[in-house]
């Protein structure tokens, strides 16, 4: 991955050129910011930049040594670490990145823009428990305790940091204090999710959403209509992730679900109710996870119908905005609120492994309660 490579995000890479040209390269950073900003290919361009011999700032020559290994993934100065589950064969508690190490390459050239919810999809542990082990903070401490190879930096890229959970505090000493000419790169979505003393020694540089004419030049080559194009970039809202899954129709039926939901809400229809609850319940845990998100990003934008009376320049499809304004004679600002809630909880309920069909079916008998009690209340 190059920089150059990177739709947009001039001032990251501006600020991160800096630091090269400067050489004021922190030992430890972590990237973060929104999802589907771009930080993991960032990462790995910051990583290339550091290791070629005749670079310019970022921008790197893509021909030396450096670069031809680093560019494939396969650098011996560039250490990868990510969360993983369990390997046929193989304890869970002695499986770690080096086990995935192939896939995971053939990842960062397929799919680098997606998410770790992809990363588990990608080996098939979408079902799964997927983090960090102590093996592997082990792995990393004796890894970078060995002296470089040929590099000027050994270089530790950890992706989804936030995994690593309460075995990150294995690793403080060495992010506070790393061997010579060690760099150390986190990459993770959820900030607030890592332990305040890791983040406490890293420098944070959050890297901001993409710009509408940035996504629109990454998928030119991918969606050929220019109003179709122009629609996906709109619903994305600078999250390139999200561009993606949109373009590869990964989220097609969510609307029609939620828009199920709420007939069968309105009419205080449980039966169909509880067979959507059995529905959504069948999904696996990313499914249900991204379905939650559609569903908030929906009533956000759908607030906004509300209040503004028009639906120009909500981020919403042609069909969304359709069904948006019908919903404004029987769904208020309040019901929205309350259904958002709704969905917010079930996230973190889904990440605690919650029962899917007790879950789904409260949640079906709080939508229909809301809904009850504004009929009551008018």
């Amino acid at each position: 991955m190059l920089f150059r490579d990177i739709p947009g995000q001039a001032a990251s890479k501006e600020f991160l050129s800096g630091l090269i040209k400067d050489d004021r390269i922190p030992h430890a950073i972590l990237f973060t910011g929104p999802q589907g900003n771009g930080k993991l290919a960032f990462a790995m361009a910051f990583a290339a930049a550091l290791l070629c011999e005749e670079k310019d700032g970022i921008e790197v020559c893509g021909v030396c040594s450096h670069c031809i290994k680093s560019l494939k993934y396969i650098h011996p100065d560039l250490h990868l670490s990510f969360p993983v589950s369990s390997k046929e064969g193989k304890k869970r508690e002695a499986t770690t990145s080096t086990d995935f190490l192939v896939p995971f390459r053939s990842f960062l050239s397929e799919q680098i823009y997606n998410g770790v919810d992809a990363w588990a999809k990608y080996i098939s542990a979408d079902n799964k428990p997927i983090n960090i082990n102590v093996t592997e903070c082990n792995q990393i401490i004796k890894s970078l305790g060995l002296r470089k190879y040929e590099g000027r930096y050994k270089i530790q890229i950890i992706y989804g940091a936030e995994y690593l959970s309460k075995e990150g505090n294995r690793l403080l000493k060495l992010i506070e204090e790393p061997t010579p000419d060690t760099i150390i790169i986190l990459v993770s979505d959820f900030q607030e999710q890592l332990l305040n003393t890791i983040k406490s020694r890293c420098q944070i540089f959050k890297i901001p959403p993409f710009q509408d004419e940035s996504i629109n030049s990454f998928l030119a080559d991918k969606v050929l209509d220019s109003k179709q194009r122009e629609e996906v970039v709109r619903l994305a809202a600078g999250n390139l992730k999200m561009a993606i899954e949109i373009h590869q129709n990964e989220e097609s039926e969510y609307d029609e679900i939620l828009l199920d939901i709420f007939r069968g809400a309105y009419t205080s229809n449980i039966t169909k109710m509880l067979k959507l609850a059995d529905r959504l319940g069948q999904m696996n845990k990313k499914e249900m996870e991204g379905f939650c998100l559609y569903t908030l990003h929906f009533l956000k934008e759908y607030m906004r119908v509300v209040h503004l009376n028009a639906t120009d320049t909500v981020r919403l499809s042609g069909k969304e905005k359709s069904t948006a304004l019908k919903m404004t004679r029987s769904i208020s600002v309040e019901m929205a609120i309350a259904i958002a809630s709704l969905m917010e909880e079930n996230i973190k309920n889904i990440n605690r492994n919650a029962n899917k069909k007790i879950l789904w079916t409260s949640t079906m008998f709080g939508i229909e309660e809301i809904f009850a009690k504004n009929k009551i209340a008018s």
